[in-house]
């Protein structure tokens, strides 16, 4: 399941994106300068990208 929804924060509008996964949930808050987000992916291994080569 996924759900998005604008948060307010200071005037600005911010995008929240929660993910819900087997055995996690996705977190990511992004605004116009840039995003923050949950440590759910190992971005230095890049193991959620498509084709990606195991370790």
């Amino acid at each position: 399941m996924m759900k998005v929804e604008p948060v307010e924060l200071d005037g600005n509008t911010a995008i929240a994106i929660e993910v819900k996964l087997p055995k996690t949930t996705l977190l990511v808050v992004t605004t116009d300068k840039g995003y923050i987000m949950c440590g759910a992916l190992d971005i230095g291994r890049q193991s959620f990208l498509p084709g990606a080569m195991p370790d």
